[in-house]
């Protein structure tokens, strides 16, 4: 039994709801509310709406030929929310943001603050956004690059074998990396050389396409000094190791054991291991995220002001939603500096 409605089966009025939210802008129209968003965003949101009508379908099929606003009531997305009882919390906080995320940018002047609150309730449900559970865990960038270079570098060296060198090398590398350009964990994992990432001598630059940014748009930056021969230490030595120990002929920056790429999945458990084994705390890759914003926050009300463009979040109140990649890289260097000092400190 299927347990959302596919786009092509949504009413006739929900389908140019869609239509108007995806279309791109053209010489007399703006652009839809989603017409950045990437395939994989817009497969979530989707998904999430076409449960909710797909619920109504079954339960109550008299509503489908009401309009999307009219047909949202609280009584109603109370008995879709409990006749979901049977997933986890999470999951239905999910669904039901989804939901309300494609009605709240169709009809952004409609008073959707009743429902925002049940939203916000399985939010505190589900964990999600609970500081509690990175309590402890959000170590300062200083500390993180410090670990990764040193793991890369000293650690690789007493390496028993020549194949734990190449491991600890690109091991402590990915850690230094993300301490200096905390990039989201998909665009860590889809790093390609010569597409992504750009090494000549002493230098390396990150220019994410639009497929590898949350927000569709390119970013660029690129990585400071320390990092980078860090970087260029596993590229010229790790790196060819693991590749030639699994006979594998790829553009991927990140090797697994094997010699294949490093996959998302994997990295997401890979880097954990590594960061408890050099801070004695697991650290997800998305947690760097975190500690650059708090590095940053405690640094200065000046440094805090460069959170956004370090984490490659949209500027606010630009239309475009776009990123002035020079501005971007000085950015960066900002950032160098700071975890320069506190390192030395």
């Amino acid at each position: 039994m299927r347990v959302s409605m596919p786009l092509a089966d949504w009413p006739i009025l929900d389908q140019l709801m869609w239509s108007k939210l995806v279309v791109q802008a053209g010489p007399l129209d703006d652009s839809g509310a989603f017409a950045e968003l990437r395939e994989a965003s817009l497969d979530m949101y989707a998904e999430a709406y076409g449960r909710w009508l797909e619920w109504l379908r079954r339960s109550e099929p008299s509503a489908l030929v009401e309009a999307p606003t009219a047909r949202l009531t609280l009584p109603r997305m109370q008995a879709w929310l409990e006749a979901s009882s049977h997933l986890k919390v999470s999951s239905r906080f999910i669904f039901l943001r989804g939901m309300l995320r494609v009605l709240r940018a169709a009809y952004p002047d409609t008073d959707w603050s009743p429902y925002a609150r049940v939203a916000r309730y399985f939010e505190r449900k589900a964990g999600a956004g609970n500081r509690v559970r990175k309590s402890g865990r959000i170590l300062s960038s200083s500390v993180l690059l410090a670990a990764g270079i040193r793991h890369a570098t000293e650690d690789a060296e007493n390496a028993a074998t020549p194949f734990g060198r190449a491991q600890i090398q690109r091991d402590g590398a990915m850690v230094a990396f993300l301490a200096a350009l905390p990039l989201r964990h998909r665009a860590m994992a889809g790093l390609r050389l010569g597409h992504s990432v750009f090494a000549s001598e002493g230098l390396v630059t990150v220019s994410l396409p639009e497929d590898l940014t949350k927000t569709g748009v390119p970013w660029e930056a690129g990585l400071f000094p320390a990092a980078s021969e860090v970087l260029h230490l596993y590229l010229e030595q790790g790196r060819p190791a693991l590749m030639t120990r699994g006979r594998q002929h790829h553009d991927f920056l990140w090797v697994g054991n094997l010699g294949g790429p490093m996959g998302y999945s994997y990295m997401g458990k890979k880097i954990p291991e590594i960061t408890e084994r050099l801070t004695g705390v697991k650290i997800p890759p998305h947690f760097f995220r975190d500690a650059a914003a708090t590095t940053l926050a405690r640094a200065s009300p000046a440094a805090a002001k460069v959170i956004s463009p370090v984490l490659g979040h949209s500027a606010p109140g630009i239309a475009e939603r776009h990123y002035i990649q020079a501005g971007s890289i000085e950015v960066s260097r900002d950032f160098a500096r700071l975890l320069e000092t506190l390192k030395g400190k």
